[in-house]
């Protein structure tokens, strides 16, 4: 898959004409009337803001390409509406979906000639507005100049976070592939979320909409008392009325997923066996980072967190003076846990899989307890923000749950069935509460279009006071390091040093630079020798350091220096030194070992480094990124030996015994670090 992804690299950056080509199309057909709708335009100029960042294609020529594309797409749809504004209406899709130019014709009406701006980044309008400007009889030369700006501003606002989320793959590549694949699986997954979400609502008002009104066609014709409830409920003048049929939508889904996923619990269906392929491919990406990473996505659903939030939420709702729906909201918590403890002992002898997980059991309470919370802020919060903060109040209420769900996965609190079947039961909770908070209150409560600031707030906080105050996190639970194991001298130089492996590993397993020298001392030792000799330690990688990747007439020594990962474990120590000139640097990276040399004289034992030498040069494929790229020069770290060797007093033996590869066996004396 590694080979696969850099071939593909390799070929676009072999034929940057037909991708910038593929830009240019993208943003003028997005543009375009008729079509425009069904163009992934943004999507596209996305995927090309991170080829800039890997590298792959040139940042200017992209920005050209993107804008003239924008403009002339806007023209084309401008021309149209000018040239047949008298017959439009009757042309498809305008024919069949006449909504479509009534929408755009409001839009213009209330906005003028910003809606030309505007409706670039409204997907619904983005080709109408242009149609219904030159309809209107919009002056060229100011629809043209409005034109111009908009795509200047357009075009960087939807190619730069792709070229930070490139760069971001090609620093994760740097250090592990694998992590480009977490990067990957993250921005598709956000993406997808967004979408959905997005459609699901989308449709859902389309739905509720003719739904209710059969429904009212039906209460019209039954006027019993079941007829009279419907009318009243769904009542065109009610406020509530759609959302009161989408929540019951909700709830009945859900209700349909718990019992499904329950019905495949009891009967061993193919879910339960989807639990143990889901939990190996999460721990094919174990490593120490990946540990700390999930640990803190972890207190999203902690203890501490849910505590926070339940009291923000209360407070809040006492404020407003909401009594009944406090009361309905910890009823339900409590009932639900209750019920899911019942559940989990009726479940407990049944086949549950293959996962031995001690704490595992159906269904999952933390997920649930986590689902409910989230959920019912997100439905609290949803009521008093505008429509585009209530699609980024449900994408960011599902990735937090996501990411509490994956973290549990990941260190194996749970299974997949056990977490669906409690974000399944609890949202049937959360629906149920929110439907009877509505049905009580139909009015739409006052606006707070602050409260997500403050419900972030809160989040930050618990979850910076967790990490900040040495919480025990899931890490801990699991990242068990080896004991050292102590040994003499001549153990080492013997028989030790040809247990080590001779090439580093990536998370992948697959060989990479050799490891050339094995070092007992200490991390101090180790930084003492290195410097007396040359070497400086490298660059972090932080938030001041990664602007130097952009930066003009940086040196090779002066970027930072990324980690690599030996069998999972990154490298602690990291040295540079120049290499025939600015562009051009050496790498030398450490890794530990479990294992630590005794010393004379009752001095503690020192322990045993494994390091590996590469050689980067600097690149510059687009102004102003710059990219190092390891050589395929493979060097010794000592590179003379002998009486005359900076080295002689410090090298204890080297061999050429290990498949080949030269490694040098260094031992620092406490004296000699002076």
């Amino acid at each position: 898959m590694e080979h696969a992804y850099f071939k593909l690299l390799h070929l676009l950056a072999g034929h940057p004409v037909w991708a910038l080509v593929v830009v240019a199309l993208a943003a003028l057909l997005e543009s375009v009337a008729f079509i425009g709708t069904f163009i992934p335009g943004s999507t596209a100029m996305f995927v090309a803001g991170a080829l800039i960042g890997t590298g792959t294609l040139n940042l200017g020529w992209v920005f050209v390409c993107a804008i003239l594309g924008a403009v002339a797409g806007d023209a084309a749809s401008y021309w149209i509406g000018a040239r047949y504004k008298d017959r439009i209406r009757q042309v498809w899709p305008f024919r069949t979906h006449p909504g479509m130019l009534v929408a755009g014709e409001k839009y213009f009406a209330k906005h003028g000639a910003k809606s030309v701006v505007s409706a670039r980044f409204a997907p619904p309008l983005r080709a109408i507005v242009p149609v219904v400007a030159g309809m209107l009889g919009m002056t060229p030369g100011r629809f043209l100049v409005i034109n111009i700006l908009s795509a200047l501003v357009w075009a960087p606002v939807h190619i730069l976070p792709g070229v930070v989320f490139g760069a971001s793959i090609e620093l994760a590549g740097a250090v592990s592939f694998r992590l480009v694949v977490i990067a990957a699986i993250v921005a598709v997954a956000a993406w997808l979320i967004y979408n959905v979400v997005r459609i699901a609502v989308s449709h859902a008002r389309s739905w509720t909409s003719s739904s209710r009104e059969r429904l009212l066609e039906w209460g019209e014709r039954h006027p019993g008392r079941a007829g009279r409830i419907v009318l009243r409920t769904l009542n065109p003048d009610s406020p509530a009325a759609g959302l009161i049929i989408t929540i019951s939508v909700f709830l009945l889904v859900s209700a349909a997923v718990f019992f499904s996923t329950l019905e495949d619990i009891a009967h061993g269906d193919p879910l339960v066996q989807v639990d143990m392929s889901a939990y190996r491919f999460l721990q094919s990406f174990r490593s120490t980072w990946a540990d700390d990473a999930l640990s803190v996505l972890s207190t999203l659903g902690s203890l501490p967190t849910l505590t926070a939030l339940v009291v923000l939420v209360i407070a809040w709702m006492a404020i407003e003076r909401r009594w009944r729906t406090i009361a309905w909201w910890l009823g339900a918590v409590a009932f639900s846990q209750l019920l899911i403890l019942a559940i989990q002992l009726a479940t407990r002898h049944l086949p549950l899989g293959a996962l031995a997980s001690s704490a595992r059991a159906f269904p999952s309470n933390h997920v649930a307890a986590t689902v409910i919370i989230y959920g019912f802020l997100a439905f609290l919060v949803e009521r008093r923000v505008g429509s585009v903060s209530r699609v980024l109040v449900a994408v960011a209420t599902v990735a937090v749950v996501t990411a509490v769900t994956l973290s549990g996965l990941y260190f194996d609190r749970f299974t997949l069935s056990d977490a669906l079947g409690g974000a399944a039961l609890a949202a049937i909770w959360v629906f149920l509460v929110a439907l009877m908070a509505v049905w009580r209150h139909p009015e739409k409560p006052r606006a707070r279009p602050l409260m997500p600031v403050a419900v972030l707030a809160v989040i930050g906080v618990s979850v910076a006071a967790q990490v900040a105050t040495g919480r025990e996190l899931p890490s801990a639970e699991v990242a068990q390091r080896p004991e050292v194991v102590v040994v003499t001298p001549a153990q080492w130089t013997d028989t030790i040093w040809r247990t080590f492996s001779c090439y580093r590993a990536n998370m992948e397993g697959d060989r990479r630079e050799p490891i050339t020298v094995q070092w007992t001392a200490t991390a101090e030792q180790v930084k003492a020798q290195l410097e007396s000799r040359g070497w400086s330690v490298g660059t972090r990688l932080t938030a001041k350091s990664v602007l130097s990747l952009v930066e003009p007439n940086v040196t090779a020594t002066a970027l930072p220096v990324l980690p690599r990962l030996n069998n999972g474990e990154p490298s602690q120590l990291e040295f540079v030194r120049s290499h025939k000139g600015a562009d051009e640097r050496d790498v030398l990276r450490f890794w530990p070992t479990h294992y630590a040399v005794e010393q004379q004289n009752g001095a503690p034992p020192t322990p045993i480094w494994l390091g590996s030498l590469v050689h980067e040069r600097l690149r510059r494929p687009s102004w102003p990124f710059n990219v190092l790229r390891p050589t395929r020069v493979v060097e010794p770290m000592i590179a003379e030996y002998g009486a005359g060797s900076p080295w002689h007093d410090l090298e204890v033996a080297r061999s050429a015994g290990c498949e080949g590869v030269r490694v040098t066996l260094i031992a620092s004396r406490a004296e000699a670090a002076r």
